[in-house]
């Protein structure tokens, strides 16, 4: 039945995540005596073609689904002086408002000079918008992800300094949100990648954007998540031809001196960073078709600690055409196609080079979108959308070399090998409906959607197995441990329906939205064969697998949002908000989809007697091998269902949410608040272990009961002290794993409290201003089921241990970064711009900004074995123990431009930790690591310069 919803969407061409592309402008024109004035024409110029509207009998009006910009209002009334209103700016998902007197004295035409209200008494988002002039002026390393200091209480694993951390995602997470519920948005079209949650499925070019907005709470039914919305909004033509075209380098002679790590070492740093790309557009037909097309690429260069190089390309093409079809249609075909060639991908002091991979990315992206507007309460727009993309990583050291880990930890002989095809389709339905209900106004926001991403990867192991030393491992001399690995091979369906219905009441002073979303999310796992591994002793056979639900859970939710604003004072420069909102976590394809596949990710762990050291399973051996333990696999029927079992009673993981508010206009152009967020998490999945009676040959869950101590971990600490004797703990004799796990919902919780103090100054008067800071609280709370099922040793786990209250949520980053643990308690971000004699030829502009927060904890950890697998036992009672320094940033940009007629060149200078901290960002934490025991692998890096030439004409 699906595809018969799509082509309702389409044929009923309705209204598209226009919150998160578009801003809408809302007014009142009255007479000199404050009444309103019905008749009033209200003409609209800015970007597309003028807007006529007529106000209604209350004075109203509105323009609605604006694309971000300035735009022109003028409102003309027979016996009235025409106002004009020269330079509105419309946001992405702001709501401007505008109350417009008319004088009865006919004069030439008035021009109000004054700007919009800073302060939205409509807005039911939290976060941060950043603006074009932003994006050129304000020192960033020019991809989304580096922006994200600029969002409150956003926390990122990773400071982007002139480029350096541009090829590769950073992982973040929001306020009392977890990274798998981040969201990626492009002109309306979610792209975030289901089979890596919470990560973008594509790249972007930063000359592309308009404008790029960041929420991180929302009180809007449209809004899914309760994680970091990154919503990018692409240029577009207009009825002027314009153009750029720009070239920025950073180049590693115009850095400092990296950091001396000692023995011939030294810290991270740039090699070199290059961004070029242009972009033009303009009329085809002029007020009816215009087109827009860009063309962007970076080329980036680092140097990692231990001296490898990490390079990466990124490549973008964008073409747009809009379409005004009438008066009351619009539209926009958007091509975009790009990739990401990436050579030595996870290079670091863990890496050796032949470990490291080559990732390319390419993907094309579709989209077609219309709005309608058949009368003038009523809009409607419909949108349809395909990214269809591939993912591929090739090890530099080829699949015919043995895998191993060496007695430091660090990976040797090669990797392994990933491709993966996939498509997302999604179609888009939205309306907004205005009436009025006695003395309120009303707007009823109403839609529906559907998104789908099905994948097919395969993941193929260098001669079907990797060995481990045993010395990293812990274990006795000359022992070492392989892993015999089937080669992974799944087809993945996800499927997302949603429905949503929400009003917003204006009430004199009141602003009240309240409104339910719906969502419908499933998984599906494909048909696929695999042939085994004939080396894992029968533990890998050939499998024929005909495909499952994923244990048939479905994830069906009905969630409210409410919020409540309220305008004090005659001026009304003062707002007092309230929210409450409920949010279901967003269902991605791992590991639910791969835990119940048995061609999905599935190990035979062994250990052996490595006679010659070389870290290598070599034939002769093969008569020392024993038993370790399963991934995915049940040792008494290995050929059968994966062992795993997803419950079918599993539900999302809920967020509730409250925030208090209070905001003030202390000037037109300058604003100030501070809001309260509280979060309580809960219905927090667990995995819970199965084992097998071996007396009775019963299958049943493992209870706190079924652990006995076997040893303690001890070992020597960063600051050279022995740590605490661990209590290690494992199953008692007659138990035996069956290398499955119950995946299923527990008793555990998490509580956020954080209070959010912010500023706004726009460009007015030369200067403009932004900052924020959060202080925050960030605790786990342990139930007794949990404590029931758990294994009783301490692992490091995000923080979660068995500690009440104590313990903060960490969550830990991936990649080069595995080291890195995001959660920080407090954070700030300050910025602004400042136009240095701008009436004068010699006038320039100064941008800065200072980011901050508290340094990342490195709590230490000791690989331990049993029955149930190798697990990291965290050496100190709390795990913030050991932190790394304060982190302090400190950019600054200049730029100049020349005029010629209608061509402007402008020549900027940008800088980057200008004070030239050397804090250290990440340590190796496993303290059965040999060499690299507590070994920093990550510095701050240097301070660095980038020079830029901007070529633009209209």
């Amino acid at each position: 039945m699906r595809w018969l919803f799509t082509l309702a969407v389409l044929l009923l061409a309705g209204p598209a995540v226009a919150q998160l592309q578009t801003g809408d402008l809302y007014g009142t024109v009255v007479g000199g005596d404050g009444q309103p004035l019905p008749g009033v024409t209200v003409t609209l110029e800015g970007p597309g073609s003028p807007q006529v509207q007529v106000t209604d009998e209350t004075g109203k009006f509105r323009f609605l689904s604006l694309y971000p910009g300035n735009y022109k209002l003028t409102a003309e009334l027979q016996g009235f002086s025409t106002l004009e209103y020269p330079d509105i700016g419309i946001r992405v998902g702001g709501n401007t408002a505008l109350e417009i007197t008319l004088s009865g004295a006919v004069e030439d035409t008035i021009t109000v000079t004054g700007e919009s209200p800073l302060i939205d008494e409509r807005q039911v988002n939290r976060g941060a918008n950043v603006s074009a002039v932003e994006l050129d002026k304000v020192p960033t390393a020019r991809d989304p992800w580096s922006l994200l200091s600029l969002a409150p209480g956003v926390l990122v694993d990773r400071f982007n300094l002139g480029g350096n951390e541009s090829g590769q995602q950073s992982n973040f997470v929001g306020m009392g949100a977890t990274g798998r519920d981040n969201v990626f948005a492009v002109d309306g079209v979610v792209l975030t990648d289901m089979n890596a949650v919470g990560a973008s499925a594509t790249y972007f070019d930063f000359g592309a954007f308009e404008e790029v907005q960041f929420t991180v709470s929302s009180a809007d039914v449209t809004m899914a998540t309760s994680g970091v919305t990154i919503n990018q909004v692409t240029k577009r033509g207009t009825n002027e031809w314009r153009g750029q075209a720009r070239y920025l380098r950073t180049d590693g002679d115009w850095q400092s001196e990296p950091a001396d790590l000692g023995d011939g070492l030294i810290g991270n740093q740039i090699d070199l960073v290059e961004e070029y790309g242009a972009d033009i557009g303009g009329p085809v037909w002029r007020d009816h078709l215009w087109i827009w097309a860009s063309y962007g690429e970076s080329d980036i260069s680092n140097i990692v600690v231990g001296g490898q190089t990490d390079t990466t390309q990124l490549e973008d093409l964008n073409t747009k055409f809009n379409f005004q079809a009438g008066q009351n249609n619009s539209g926009v075909l958007h091509y975009w196609t790009n990739d990401k060639l990436k050579f030595g991908r996870g290079a670091g002091p863990a890496r050796a080079p032949e470990s490291t991979t080559d990732q390319t990315t390419p993907q094309d992206i579709y989209k077609i979108e219309d709005t309608w507007l058949p009368t003038s309460s009523l809009v409607l727009t419909a949108l349809w959308a395909r990214d269809d993309g591939i993912f591929t990583l090739s090890p530099q050291g080829g699949l015919d070399r043995d895998m191993f880990t060496d007695a430091n930890g660090v990976l040797r002989g090669s990797n392994s090998d990933f491709t993966q095809e996939a498509v997302i389709d999604q179609a888009r339905l939205d309306a907004s409906y205005f009436f009025d209900a006695g003395p309120s106004t009303n707007e009823l926001k109403f839609g529906a959607g559907f998104r789908e991403q099905e994948n097919h990867s395969i993941s193929l192991w260098p001669r079907g197995k990797f060995v481990v030393s045993g010395e990293f491992q812990g274990l006795e001399p000359g022992q070492a441990m392989v892993g015999f690995a089937r080669n992974r091979t799944v087809g993945i369906v996800s499927s997302y329906d949603s429905a949503w219905v929400q009003d917003t009441i204006s009430l004199d002073r009141w602003t009240i939205n309240a409104g339910l979303r719906y969502d419908n999310q499933t998984l599906e796992n494909l048909a696929k064969s695999e042939p085994g591994n004939p080396e894992a002793q029968g533990l890998l056979p050939a499998i024929n697998f005909q495909g499952n639900d994923a244990g048939g859970f479905e994830w069906e939710t009905v969630v409210p949002r409410l919020s409540a604003t309220y305008t004090l004072g005659e001026d009304r420069k003062t707002l007092v908000r309230g929210t409450f909102s409920q949010y279901a976590e967003q269902l991605g394809q791992l590991p639910l989809a791969t835990r119940v596949n048995p061609i999905g990710y599935a190990y035979a762990y062994f250990y052996f007697a490595d006679a010659n050291g070389n870290l290598v399973f070599d034939p002769s051996e093969a008569g020392s091998l024993q038993f370790a333990y399963t991934y995915n696999i049940d040792p008494d029927d290995p050929s059968g269902s994966a062992p795993n079992v997803n419950d079918p009673n599993l539900d999302p993981t809920m967020t509730d949410e409250v925030t208090l508010g209070l905001e003030h206009s202390f000037r037109s152009n300058f604003a100030g608040g501070i809001t309260l967020t509280l979060r309580n998490i809960y219905d927090i999945p667990e995995v819970r272990t199965f084992i097998t009676d071996d007396a009775t040959g019963l299958v049943r869950l493992a209870t706190r009961e079924d652990w006995v101590q076997t040893g303690t971990a001890q070992e020597t600490l960063p600051n050279g002290q022995l740590s605490r004797e661990v209590p290690v703990f494992d199953l008692r004799d007659g138990l035996s794993p069956t290398g499955g796990t119950l995946y299923t919902n527990g008793d555990r919780e998490m509580d956020y409290m954080g209070v959010t103090l912010s500023l706004t100054k726009r460009l007015a008067n030369r200067w403009s201003l932004r900052g924020h800071v959060t202080v925050s609280d960030w605790d786990w709370k342990i139930g007794e089921e949990y404590r029931r099922f758990a294994d009783p040793t301490d692992e490091i786990s995000d923080g979660t241990g068995f500690a009440d209250g104590d313990d903060v949520f960490f969550e830990q980053s991936g990649s080069n970064k595995s080291n890195i643990l995001v959660g920080s308690r407090w954070s700030f971000n300050l910025n602004g711009l400042y136009q240095v004699a701008p009436e004068r030829p010699w006038g320039f502009n100064l941008g800065a900004s200072l980011d901050g927060r508290e340094g990342y904890i490195s709590p230490p950890f000791s690989r331990e074995g049993g029955s149930v697998g190798r697990r990291n036992v965290q050496l100190t009672e709390d795990i913030g123990e050991f932190r790394n320094d304060d982190v302090y940033v400190f950019n600054a940009h200049a730029d100049k431009d020349f005029t010629f007629g209608e061509t402007t060149v402008n020549f900027s200078l940008d800088g980057f930790n200008l004070s030239n901290q050397d804090t250290v960002l990440q340590v190796e934490r496993n303290s059965r690591a040999g060499d690299r025991t507590y070994d920093v692998n990550e510095f701050l890096s240097p301070r660095v310069f980038r020079l830029g030439a901007t070529f633009r004409f209209r």
